[in-house]
């Protein structure tokens, strides 16, 4: 009989090496994370993040209990599956260590960064999708999976700064020039720099737009943008 489904485990060695995974030479595997709100190559399970990144525990035996304790909060819900995908954004509490912090970038590493408990009340989420549904109404999709009903001045590639746990719009920041952006792929993943402008490209190729940063300007593709504001941290 055939194996179903994906596998639980994955080599560490070949764990994207953004993702933040130490000790990528002394043990052989690694947790995989669970099909959920981020796509795999973009996320690490809930277990390898208190385990080897925020050191919270030896094992994921000591990582369940955790867990299990209402210990550890992801966008304000407790989570119990040490194979639930974090990914870019994502606001961690930890209500026993009274810390809080948001899931980002570091040049290229996705690393957790402390934020104050004020700041771990919101989340900021990229609009991939938008759809018009029955009654007229407006559904948009973000970029960890959420759809939400928003309306016609949002639109694809804008951000929204929702509340948490809750998940009421507080703000709404546009993709245009002047937006503060931060790279999330490409050579300059990880930079935040100021949008000057989008420019098109003929035929099938890609939308890209130029930015200013701290080292000058440079190109990058437009859908590597997420807009933030300057509360991002």
């Amino acid at each position: 009989m055939s194996k179903k489904g994906g596998s639980r485990h994955m080599v560490r060695m070949r764990a994207d090496k953004r993702l933040g995974v130490i000790q990528r030479k002394k043990v052989k595997w690694l947790l995989a994370s669970a099909p959920g709100p981020h796509k795999k190559k973009d996320s690490i399970s809930t277990g390898v993040l208190i385990r080897d990144v925020l050191g919270l525990s030896r094992n994921l035996h000591e990582a369940k209990k955790i867990l299990n304790s209402g210990g550890f909060l992801v966008d304000g819900r407790n989570i119990k599956d040490v194979k639930f995908p974090i990914g870019l954004m994502d606001v961690l509490s930890l209500p026993l260590e009274k810390k809080s912090y948001r899931i980002s970038l570091k040049g290229p590493d996705m690393v957790p960064k402390v934020i104050s408990a004020e700041a771990a009340g919101s989340k900021y989420l990229k609009v991939v999708g938008k759809q018009t549904i029955r009654g007229g109404k407006i559904s948009l999709t973000f970029h960890d999976g959420r759809n939400y009903l928003g309306d016609k001045h949002i639109s694809t590639g804008d951000t929204c700064v929702l509340s948490v746990p809750d998940f009421k719009l507080l703000s709404h920041i546009k993709l245009e020039p002047g937006a503060q952006c931060l790279v999330t792929e490409g050579k300059h993943r990880g930079d935040i720099a100021r949008l000057e402008k989008m420019i098109e490209r003929p035929g099938s190729h890609e939308p890209e737009a130029l930015l200013k940063g701290l080292a000058g300007e440079f190109v990058t593709v437009a859908k590597y943008l997420f807009a933030v504001d300057s509360n991002y941290s």
